[in-house]
């Protein structure tokens, strides 16, 4: 054990960071669970134009963020960003925000990973056991692998990745070389701007929830103030293209004609159907052990930004400080990592102990609770980046990536939040009318941080004062 509370410099390059983040967007778990749920209850034919035009507004956002991640290297991210930009009341509103979406979203992920494996194992071998024993455990291998050497995770989570994206693409591969006429109304503005655009569209930033890890790690990195950039650069654009490509293989797969009506009758395996047919009965087995590993992956990259997030506020003294201890020999944030992991096994318990469904109860409340606090905190973000960079006009922005890019992407990250409650019990897929009530819950979480903030300015305004110097940039 040591006193040491800094992470290990250096130890992440490039695709590593690349891994991490496409590992939390978990492809194979959007492509067999989100998508057809898309085609139906979303535009249908549009939904490819719909990834590119999502891809497109994170890529705006991106601009700002990794050029002001240039000047702001912090494990603690968006918090980081938001006290520099706006200052430290909305850098805490902030951190409320990113410490609910990581739990939540691991919660939402664990859960989804204890059903699979439970209806994987027991379609194999007739074994019972509950889902949330699955999850508990998966849960203490990922805190185990959040403890060891930072390099170790990445490896894990790049393997993972590569095969579940490799037989993503084969099935895209073999569609599209047996397709003997392509249709490419996906395009066409009349097609993916009609129909319910604003559903799908929200299903599609989702799908890259996530991708800014790379600013999570920058401490860590190799060169962060290039990186990052690069980093965040090549995830958006190859979940952009993954989605895109996928989408519009299954569309030329089953026909434009009868899209909707094939994804509503059976979503749950309807691109296991098309894998059957496609390229054999041994996909099915081998898409069901990958979307586990998939969904593994996804929580062991949650867990590591999550780790960072309290790393960064124990070291900022905002809560006990014994959990920015970093590991004596691995630079891990170890705390942080058990104390995060021990908590979400006691709400699995509590949730196997209350019999709760997991996909009803905790997988669609989860999902969707992340889902508003990530917008949240990517509106904070894009509003810093535009204060950060009019205050300090001395540093090296152009108009760009300083303020045009960052507004654009303030405008369509509100109007996907502002989709998100309107639509939100659609999203949930509950019926549940205390699913109305979640929009409250997540902005009241945030709302906690401005004062809590407001509190330690009143009891102790010297260590207010200094948070905003804790958090330096370059």
């Amino acid at each position: 054990m040591t006193n040491n509370n800094s992470l290990k410099q250096g130890s992440l390059g490039l695709f590593t960071v690349v891994f991490f983040v496409v590992a939390a967007a978990s492809p194979l778990t959007g492509v067999i669970g989100a998508l057809p749920v898309t085609f139906f209850i979303g535009n249908g034919v549009g939904v490819p134009s719909v990834f590119i035009m999502a891809g497109i507004l994170l890529l705006l956002f991106s601009f700002g963020f990794v050029t002001m991640g240039k000047y702001v290297v912090n494990a603690g991210a968006f918090y980081a960003y938001i006290v520099q930009g706006i200052g430290v009341r909305c850098g805490l509103g902030g951190l409320n925000a990113a410490l609910l979406a990581y739990v939540a979203i691991q919660l939402a992920v664990s859960t989804m990973f204890g059903f699979f494996t439970n209806e994987f194992v027991q379609s194999q071998w007739g074994i019972q056991i509950p889902w949330w024993i699955y999850a508990i455990l998966m849960q203490c291998l990922v805190v185990i692998l959040g403890i060891l050497k930072v390099e170790i995770g990445g490896k894990v989570l790049g393997i993972l990745l590569l095969f579940e994206i490799g037989v993503v693409l084969l099935l895209d591969f073999t569609i599209l070389k047996s397709t003997t006429e392509f249709t490419y109304n996906s395009f066409a503005p009349d097609i993916f701007l009609g129909g319910n655009l604003g559903i799908s569209l929200v299903f599609a930033i989702c799908s890259f929830i996530g991708f800014e890890a790379t600013a999570i790690y920058s401490e860590e990195c190799k060169n962060p103030q290039t990186t990052v950039a690069r980093a965040t650069f090549i995830a958006v654009c190859l979940i952009t293209v993954f989605y895109a490509i996928t989408s519009w293989a299954l569309i030329q797969y089953v026909g434009e004609g009868t899209l909707v009506e094939v994804a509503a009758a059976d979503p749950g395996m309807m691109v296991y159907n098309i894998a059957q047919s496609s390229l054999g009965t041994w996909s099915i087995q081998i898409m069901s052990v990958l979307l586990i590993t998939s969904l593994f992956a996804a929580t062991q990259a949650f867990h590591n930004s999550l780790a960072r997030y309290l790393f960064t506020m124990g070291r900022d003294g905002l809560i006990w400080s014994k959990i920015a201890q970093t590991h004596a020999s691995n630079n891990t944030p170890y705390v942080a990592s058990i104390i995060q992991g021990l908590f979400i096994i006691a709400i699995l318990a509590f949730a196997g102990i209350e019999n709760l469904d997991p996909m009803v109860d905790v997988f669609a409340w989860g999902s969707v609770i992340a889902s508003m606090a990530i917008l949240i905190l990517q509106i904070g973000v894009s509003v810093a980046v535009i204060i950060f960079f009019r205050k300090n006009k001395q540093l090296n922005a152009s108009l760009w990536s300083g303020t045009i890019a960052p507004f654009l992407a303030l405008v369509g990250m509100s109007c996907v939040l502002v989709l998100v409650v309107q639509n939100i019990k659609t999203l949930s897929g509950s019926e549940s009318p205390i699913i109305q009530l979640v929009p409250w819950f997540v902005f009241g979480i945030v709302f906690l941080g401005i004062i809590w903030a407001q509190i330690i300015q009143i009891i102790q305004p010297e260590k207010f004062k200094q948070l905003k110097k804790l958090i330096k940039y370059l």
